[in-house]
């Protein structure tokens, strides 16, 4: 769960984190055990070293809070996700044939569509996505339906003879109701029935079309419903659903090249943490060096 989350974080800060990465981390200085000796740097990324001054830079960007006002707990976690950060950048820089882009965040987009597909995704493959999860490609039922709201209930029993005498629907929400959209007949838009708060429901899911309801009380006032439109459950076709497929695919897709690369780049660039160099008590997930004094 923790490296879910942190992965999630990871993607949320791609596009300004990923720069500062590569700036950052491309300018480093290499110096291997001497590297990890100076009092600048808080981690090792194999050869590697990151300093103290690019991970609270970061940090502030990714907190958008000056990390002194930031517990050790989550300063050890942002840690922990820089120096991924700093993995896969590693990874973009080793990889072969190199990424190409004219700068850093386009060769980080590059290296990752080619890992994860995205230059080779085909309809069929959003199709057999689409075939092996029908459950997710099912429209609700949905209702359309207009509320007038009155104050009281007297208002309310007085509009309903409007209506029964043959007024139009517009013209009474614009002259009694308070709904906030009263003026344009008090539309409450599409709503399934998840939407519907329980005295609500009671009242309109099963009015046939161009139906009204009675009189709702309601702690918000009195309401009178009018079912404008149903829309029963039905099956998303593929064609419908491929712009969200093609988006889903090409997330989890990059979710995964993005967890392989940084894999790959733990194995090749080992990452230590110099725990002593840091001005807080370390509780992250890599390994320590403390050898340093």
């Amino acid at each position: 769960m923790r490296r879910a989350r942190a992965l999630r974080v990871l993607l949320l800060v791609l596009p300004f984190a990923g720069f500062v990465t590569f700036t950052t981390v491309g300018c480093a200085r290499k110096g291997g055990a001497r590297a990890a000796g100076r009092p600048e740097t808080v981690a090792m990324a194999g050869e590697r070293p990151v300093t103290l001054d690019e991970f609270m830079a970061w940090a502030k960007k990714a907190t958008s809070e000056d990390p002194k006002n930031v517990s050790p707990r989550v300063l050890s976690s942002l840690l922990d996700q820089y120096l991924e950060e700093v993995l896969l950048a590693r990874a973009v820089e080793a990889a072969e044939p190199p990424a190409p882009g004219a700068n850093p965040v386009e060769k980080r987009r590059a290296f990752l569509a080619r890992s994860a597909g995205l230059e080779t995704l085909q309809d069929s493959d959003l199709r057999r996505e689409y075939d092996a999860h029908p459950e997710r490609y099912k429209r609700p039922a949905l209702l359309r339906v207009s509320q007038l709201l009155f104050y009281d209930k007297e208002s309310a029993d007085a509009a309903v003879k409007r209506l029964d005498l043959g007024v139009a629907w517009l013209d009474v929400s614009r002259e009694s109701s308070v709904a906030p959209n009263a003026a344009s007949g008090g539309s409450l838009g599409l709503l399934s029935r998840a939407d519907l708060p329980r005295e609500f429901e009671k009242a309109v899911w099963n009015l046939p079309a161009g139906k009204r309801s009675p009189v709702v009380a309601t702690p918000h006032g009195f309401h009178v419903f009018r079912m404008d439109e149903r829309l029963d459950t039905r099956d998303v076709t593929f064609e419908e659903a491929l712009p969200a497929l093609r988006m889903a695919v090409a997330e989890d897709r990059s979710s995964k090249a993005v967890e392989e690369a940084i894999a790959g780049a733990r194995l090749r660039f080992p990452v230590t943490v110099v725990e002593d160099h840091l001005p807080f008590p370390y509780v992250g997930t890599n390994a320590r060096n403390t050898a340093q004094r």
